[in-house]
């Protein structure tokens, strides 16, 4: 094409850009005052009539919220596809809006926009197939109503780059919505498969594993065919900590995804048990051989427990009474320092949910809920509902023990059996965890194992430094270069906070994650770096699914293992974990990635 037709249409897209954009402010100004009026009026209706015109309100809120999230980036697809003698133009984007042409993601045509020009097909609700004929497809990147990429292609041209503009500064993370726009079809096809049954998504660090779930939830939530089964009551998102349900709680809701519950399996358990007051803690224990003797015995315990119980609202009773045959003396001392603390870890409370199933049938939820009187007054009340769902979305599955994975399958609706399992059973990060699917019972059909490849998040640099250090780890063709792996010997703490000091001088920009084997270690650089904001402090375990543009793996020092003097059994695993554990730390690098200690990681026998 040549640069004056490449200018024209250039200028075309970029104006109705803005034509689309004046549309959608009109159209939520609109529906901003069409709200205020609603919810005045309904505070003179019949208190019947008034949750109705709440209801119907409340539903206007999310148009409007869909809309502002939709104004930045209205579309990212223009497809023409012609059936019989009719061409429909459609655009595609986060949400639809209809009044130009613009359908969600998650309609069945969006499918088009994987295919190439020339007969072209997409699977309609009702299961038939809609062939025709797509004319012409445009790709865009639209970043605050700014046109940053556009592409054409079509059966007469073949696809060519009419726009992109020079970035000047990186990107400073990862957004969410717009892996909407980079969606490989293989990937949309995992978002899209049919809901019932297990499906596992697995693949390395970075690969997009969470992400394509968090889709899944939204295509289910939003698709026509499927929105009546899956509503938020019905979904259940555990993830592995509370930082990563903060993380989950604010992206999904760019996806329009509101009111599912995201929760760790601790706050599920605790919520299930009727436990109030309770804190829960993460391997007890004053050094590393005493946390790995301490969770070791519990596992044991978890393998043996005794059928002659049922559950005691004592918790504590039933706990003293099943631990008692299997630990020493000091175990039997933290487990009262527990007591004392109203304190519960992993194998607490996975026993605890044990006993409840067995002893009363099922798990049930409080929930609260609106009783019309007689008068024709309402009043919230409270009642235990069955904790049952439609879809469950389990993200890092290998670090659950196989007993919590079986309790949690009790809770699916056994008509859908509509499970996600996301993660790597490469990075098992905790003791005793599931191995293989026989564990649980599951049967897992070959076509919904679905393993992602290509790693998002790394450097070449970063991931060839990894394969140096004997990890299985591919480098995808065009992955982004980045600076060398640098390392360095530091004899203390305070040698590796003034090496942190003069990275973090050099990065103007960017979040820097500080990951050591234990959490104590990171006292002095909590302390040292409270109150830069870009800088986070944690542990190799804490690190799981998070990343940071900076990392620096601080505090490594020949005595690695943590394994010498343990059972020959529990050894074993220690040293996987261990190595696992690593991995993790290695893998939350986007950019950079800076490794300190009394001895070079390459010089340590992995």
């Amino acid at each position: 094409m040549k640069e004056e037709l490449k200018k024209q249409f250039l200028d075309k897209a970029r104006t109705h850009v803005n034509h689309v954009r004046e549309k959608i402010t009109g159209d939520i100004a609109r529906r901003e005052t069409k709200g205020t009026v609603m919810k005045k009026t309904a505070q003179a209706l019949h208190p019947g009539d008034a949750i109705a015109q709440y209801t119907i309100a409340a539903h206007n809120d999310v148009q409007i919220e869909n809309l502002k999230q939709l104004y930045p980036s209205p579309y990212f697809t223009r497809c023409e596809f012609k059936i019989n003698d009719e061409t429909k133009t459609m655009y595609f984007g986060k949400f639809s809006f209809n009044d130009e042409k613009i359908y969600s993601w998650v309609t069945p045509a969006a499918a088009l926009r994987f295919e190439n020009p020339g007969t072209a097909s997409y699977t309609r609700p009702d299961g038939s197939i809609q062939t025709g004929q797509l004319l012409s497809k445009d790709q865009y990147m639209i970043v605050d109503g700014k046109l940053k990429f556009l592409s054409t292609e079509s059966t007469a041209v073949p696809r060519e780059l009419i726009y992109q503009e020079h970035f000047t500064r990186q990107k400073p993370g990862f957004v969410l919505p717009e892996v909407i726009e980079q969606m490989e079809k293989a990937q949309d096809q995992i978002v899209r498969a049919p809901y019932p049954g297990p499906l596992v998504i697995s693949g390395p660090a970075g690969s997009g594993k969470t992400t394509m779930a968090l889709h899944r939830v939204a295509y289910l939530m939003q698709s026509p065919e499927t929105t009546e089964l899956f509503s938020a009551d019905s979904i259940l998102v555990l993830v592995q900590d509370v930082g990563t349900r903060d993380y989950f709680s604010h992206l999904l809701p760019e996806l329009g995804i509101r009111g599912v519950e995201i929760i760790t399996f601790a706050e599920w358990a605790l919520r299930v048990l009727r436990l109030e007051n309770y804190q829960i803690i993460i391997r007890p224990g004053q050094n590393e051989k005493e946390k790995n003797l301490y969770e070791f015995a519990k596992l044991t315990t978890l393998k043996k427990l005794p059928t002659d119980l049922k559950y005691n609202k004592n918790i504590f009773v039933l706990l003293t009474e099943i631990y008692q045959f299997y630990f020493d003396k000091i175990q039997l001392a933290l487990f009262a320092k527990q007591k004392h603390e109203r304190a519960l870890d992993r194998f607490d409370l996975t026993i605890l949910l044990h006993y409840h199933l067995k002893t009363f049938g099922e798990f049930t939820i409080n929930k609260e809920y609106y009783e019309q009187s007689i008068r024709n007054t309402y009043r919230k009340k409270t009642k235990a509902f069955p904790a049952q769902y439609n879809l469950m979305i389990i993200d890092e599955f290998q670090n659950y023990l196989p007993e919590q994975l079986s309790l949690l399958k009790t809770c699916l609706n056994h008509r859908l059996e509509s499970v996600v399992y996301v993660g790597d059973l490469a990075q098992q990060t905790q003791l005793g965890t599931i191995k293989n699917w026989g564990d649980i019972g599951e049967t897992v059909e070959t076509n919904r194992l679905v393993a992602l490849q290509k790693v998002y998040r790394n450097t070449k640099q970063i991931l060839l430094y990894i394969r140096a250090l004997r990890y299985s780890v591919q480098i995808p063709i065009g992955i982004k270069d980045g600076q060398p792996v640098q390392e360095y010997i530091c004899e203390s703490a305070m040698e590796e906070i003034t090496q942190i000091k003069k990275i973090i001088t050099d990065a103007s920009t960017g979040t820097i994650g500080i990951l050591a084997e234990d959490k104590e270690y990171l006292t002095e650089f909590k302390k040292e770096f409270a109150d830069n904001k870009r800088v986070h402090c944690l542990s190799r375990q804490e690190a799981q699914g998070v990343e940071f543009e900076i990392v620096c793996l601080v505090g490594i020092s020949e005595n690695y293992s943590n394994a010498d003097n343990l059972p020959p059994e529990l050894a074993v695993e220690i040293k996987k974990v261990e190595r696992d554990l690593l991995y993790v730390a290695l893998t939350r690098a986007m950019n950079e990635l800076h490794v300190m200690g009394k001895i070079k990681l390459k010089n340590i026998n992995n």
